[in-house]
């Protein structure tokens, strides 16, 4: 991702396929990242979220998530900008670490 990129730019394809090159299981579709990631129980399927929700709220960043029993799936992109910034790539790094952190397996990690 080029370095003058902030987070009212919207991104390239290129960039975003760049950011995302490391991040296993997350997909640029329709206009937003996608991530699934699998928990071993609901319940840590559920403490997952609240994580989630925290990290984002503190980055004053509110993504669509939704929760299905033990998967937790998120929609990342920029309302603001219609699209994918620099702000959700770093909301997706953010994600992928709590995801190792409560031993959620991503979905579809062959996708990316």
């Amino acid at each position: 991702m080029s370095a003058d990129a902030d987070d009212s730019t919207r991104l390239t394809e290129e960039q975003i396929a760049e950011g995302l090159a490391d991040l296993p299981g997350w997909a640029f579709s329709e206009g937003s990242l996608t991530y699934t990631a699998v928990c071993e129980s609901p319940q840590a399927a559920i403490e997952l979220v609240a994580a989630i929700g925290q990290s984002a709220n503190g980055q004053n960043h509110h993504p669509d998530l939704l929760w299905s029993y033990n998967e937790v799936t998120l929609d990342v992109r920029s309302h603001d900008v219609d699209g994918v910034t620099a702000r959700d790539l770093r909301l997706a790094r953010a994600v992928s670490a709590l995801a190792g952190e409560f031993d959620a397996t991503p979905l579809g990690g062959d996708d990316v």
